[in-house]
């Protein structure tokens, strides 16, 4: 997404992280007609490019 390598370290857990994450939107879909459109690499390119723009985040002046 990025463009580049980024570095990093798989580490064991820490206390408190969840064991494992995952989502199917199939309630969201049939109970609120909302279906995704976007993919795990559009979801990463936009949120690198978003970040990229805004460094601080939501700072305000």
């Amino acid at each position: 997404a990025c463009g580049h390598e980024l570095p990093y370290k798989i580490c064991p857990r820490r206390e408190g992280d969840i064991a494992a994450n995952w989502c199917d939107a199939t309630k969201a879909e049939q109970e609120l007609g909302w279906k995704a459109e976007f993919d795990i690499n559009d979801m990463c390119r936009d949120s690198w490019n978003w970040q990229s723009k805004n460094p601080d985040g939501f700072a305000t002046a």
